[in-house]
């Protein structure tokens, strides 16, 4: 973003009486119930729901939230994914992470009554139907919206879940509680410790050669109907690496990035860029429009639209909570990364704003599709 920008706001400037926000339709403000100490440096929250937005805050196993909060002065957007189940209270989970403004808010200052903007439940590692049998291979904080996921099979009448889950030692396990009361019958979980060695628990770390030895010792393990991988990238990169030399598709492997991919390759771009120019865009967002030119080499459209005041949603901005998304209506993009579109979504003409740019002479795209 240009300089000019930053200091003075953008072309247009952010009027107050004319910024156009889709937060009344994307996000309201919950109050905390509670918060439980999960482990030193994890903590679960529990949101109040009043009854008038319990159909908004209606979600699927897997899915996550959108927090947006001002600490210190300074606007935070955050993304933590849902641990309940279904029929219990709405919670997520939230491990402090070294240098972490908002987790460590919620680690050392949040507390019950705090008042919180949270967005609706958003993402596509979820699990809306369970037939069968599933594997779930998870690390630290990734057991969060996997828990959400077991608590859904631990409930039905049809489906099964072998969990692995690695940690350092038994004092960071996130959620033991929890799993401990979830029925072995439905979920069956084998815990892995990277720093001890603990009788009845499996020691090493998920690493590409323990998971595949893993799979051999169970090979049936290949017959499960979806793979969901959670965790640090070279922990779900091992488990996709492992998986395919058994022959698994990519199609049944699910998995949620927390941090910007670093070693992760994005195979998922929109379309080959073959325009080089000046574009005329227009951007829809509650039901109203904006004008404005964009290079296909300048900012990505995320960037132009905030430049004009507009109040788009957006979280990471590193292709992977989905949070920008935008329908293209008229013209094309293309994406720099893309980690949570997936092909059908790319293929209906979805883009990721935060990593687009336009690669037509017109563009018209939507966030309220």
């Amino acid at each position: 973003m240009s300089l000019f920008k930053k200091m003075f706001g953008g072309k247009k400037g952010a009027n107050p009486e004319k910024v156009k926000s889709k937060k009344e339709e994307s996000s309201a403000v919950l109050k905390i119930k509670q918060i439980e100490r999960l482990t030193a440096d994890a903590v679960k929250v529990i949101f109040e729901v009043p009854e008038s937005l319990k159909s908004s805050y209606t979600y699927v196993p897997g899915q996550y939230l959108n927090l947006i909060m001002d600490i210190n002065g300074k606007t935070e957007h955050r993304s933590y994914s849902i641990c309940s189940d279904i029929n219990e209270p709405l919670a997520i989970g939230i491990k402090k992470v070294e240098n972490g403004i908002v987790s460590s808010h919620f680690n050392e200052v949040a507390k019950a009554g705090d008042e919180i903007e949270v967005g609706f439940p958003i993402g596509n590692f979820k699990m809306s139907k369970v037939d069968g049998n599933y594997v779930a291979f998870a690390a630290g904080s990734g057991i969060t919206p996997v828990l959400s996921i077991a608590k859904l099979i631990n409930n039905t009448a049809e489906g099964h879940l072998e969990l692995f889950y690695g940690n350092r030692n038994d004092q960071s396990i996130m959620f033991e509680e929890e799993i401990n009361m979830l029925s072995t019958d439905k979920v069956n979980t084998t815990h892995i410790f990277s720093e001890q060695e603990k009788e009845g628990f499996r020691h090493g770390m998920l690493t590409e050669e323990v998971i595949t030895e893993i799979i051999k010792s169970n090979l049936d393990l290949l017959k499960a109907k979806g793979f969901y991988l959670c965790g640090p990238e070279p922990v779900i990169i091992n488990a996709q690496n492992a998986l395919k030399k058994f022959g698994v598709q990519e199609d049944k492997m699910f998995y949620e990035l927390f941090t910007t991919p670093v070693l992760m390759e994005s195979t998922k771009e929109a379309v080959v860029s073959d325009f080089s120019g000046v574009s005329k865009v227009t951007v829809i967002l509650d039901e109203e429009e904006e004008h404005f030119e964009l290079a296909s080499d300048g900012d990505t459209i995320l960037e132009e639209v905030e430049s004009h005041g507009i109040d788009a949603p957006y979280s990471c901005r590193g292709a992977i909570c989905c949070t920008c998304k935008a329908k293209v209506l008229k013209g094309s993009a293309t994406m720099e990364k893309n980690f949570t579109l997936t092909d059908s979504e790319v293929k209906d003409g979805y883009i990721l704003t935060c990593q687009a740019h336009p690669n037509s002479e017109e563009l018209i795209i939507s966030y309220d599709e």
